[in-house]
């Protein structure tokens, strides 16, 4: 009897350390999807960024190259022309046969100055535009990394926009059309970091999948309403679709249908979207009939919400 006392001990001793074991490893792998999650959303940040960077770069070339073959080198050599002749500048415009010829060059240049300064002018706002888009980038980046894991009001729609921006130089260049079909929604109290890491994982994701098609009319749909308690947040793609096999498991750690993948994205956005008291859904029809990915979010806080319970 004592010995299988013993035993039992011993075997529920190594069921603790077990379920400690497991408890550790589970810790582990969602940090390990939370940091992946706030890696995805720091990837498309610096994507976007350097692709406002290319643009910064081809206008900064482009308006070097225009001084360099600028027309206001001719203003220099008009000026010295009239120098040498300010002693018989009447007679030099009027008999000699290249001064005949300065009041209609002198117009044809006026004409050349005046192109090359409206190329400058526009050329210059875009690059003050696309410096400002950047700062604004980096700025919402910084306003997101401060108050990760307080909660505060969130507006949806505008953090649903805040997401298109952090990849719409991405969305742009692979000439993605954007859908929006937004109904009003009130605003909650969340965690805004975690409800932007979903929301740019999802329209990453999304862009990917329109990018693997290969079709010309690439289209994200995204829609924005309110279903009872909770609010709905919907991103559809008419991309690659997903088989019927790998519903089930796209949510899990380490899956992937990418070549660069890591797996930790939608695994850490769908914890990042429990963590919020809601859920990340997704639907498809099957290979090459798109997909579409649904976050759902209460309108009170998980906390509150136990509360009134």
């Amino acid at each position: 009897m004592l010995e299988r006392t013993a035993a039992l001990a011993a075997a529920n001793q190594r069921l603790k350390i077990s379920l400690k074991e497991l408890s550790d490893a589970q810790r582990i792998l969602i940090d390990m999807s939370r940091r992946a999650g706030m890696a995805d959303v720091a990837t498309s940040i610096l994507h976007n960024v350097g692709n406002v960077l290319n643009s910064v770069n081809v206008s900064a070339s482009m308006l070097l190259e225009q001084a360099e073959q600028s027309q206001a080198a001719s203003l220099s050599r008009l000026a010295t022309l009239f120098k040498e002749h300010q002693g018989d500048l009447a007679a030099f415009l009027t008999v000699d046969p290249r001064g005949q010829h300065v009041s209609e060059y002198i117009d044809k240049l006026a004409e050349r100055l005046m192109v090359e300064r409206k190329t400058t002018i526009n050329e210059l706002r875009a690059l003050r535009e696309r410096i400002d888009h950047i700062k604004r980038i980096v700025t919402m980046q910084q306003s997101f990394a401060r108050i990760s894991g307080v909660e505060e009001n969130v507006d949806i729609l505008e953090l649903v926009e805040d997401a298109l921006r952090m990849n719409g130089s991405s969305l742009q260049r692979h000439e993605i059309e954007i859908e929006r079909q937004f109904s009003p929604v009130p605003v909650v109290s969340a965690d805004k970091h975690k409800i932007l890491q979903v929301l740019v994982n999802l329209v990453r994701n999304a862009k990917d999948a329109c990018t693997s098609t290969g079709r010309r009319d690439k289209r994200i749909a995204l829609r924005v309403g309110n279903e009872g308690e909770r609010i709905t947040v919907s991103v559809a793609d008419n991309g690659v679709g997903i088989a019927p096999e790998n519903m089930t498991r796209i949510f899990s750690h380490g899956f992937t249908t990418k070549k660069d993948g890591h797996g930790f994205g939608l695994h850490g956005a769908a914890l990042a979207a429990q963590d919020l008291g809601g859920s990340l859904n997704a639907r498809s029809d099957g290979p090459g009939h798109g997909a579409t990915f649904t976050l759902e979010l209460p309108l009170e806080p998980p906390a509150r919400m136990s509360a009134n319970g």
